[in-house]
């Protein structure tokens, strides 16, 4: 059974400007890898909802590592059959921004 996924206002900020930096820094190639990971991530997600471990400090949140620097946290409601994005972290970034 799939899940409807929803993307929170601050998934869709934080995946543009991981977009953004990869193209002022990188190649096309590896923004296309980077769009091709979180594709995936998206999908499996939505298939196994479980298949990602909990976040560190909540158990509510689950995360899914894209790459070796960019980690995709998310909320799943198993009753509402819903899952929402809620950050792409850098984890270059000072760990006691994130919230989840």
């Amino acid at each position: 059974m799939a899940f409807e996924v929803n993307w929170s206002d601050e998934a869709r900020l934080t995946f543009d400007n991981n977009i953004e930096y990869l193209r002022t820094d990188w190649t096309e190639k590896e923004v296309g890898r980077f769009v091709q990971q979180t594709e995936q991530a998206i999908k499996r997600i939505e298939e196994q909802p479980e298949s990602y471990p909990p976040g560190n400090r909540s158990k509510r949140y689950r995360k899914a590592r894209l790459n070796k620097y960019i980690v995709l946290f998310y909320r799943y409601y198993k009753t509402k059959n819903q899952i929402t994005l809620l950050t792409f972290w850098n984890v270059k970034q000072d760990p006691s921004k994130l919230k989840y």
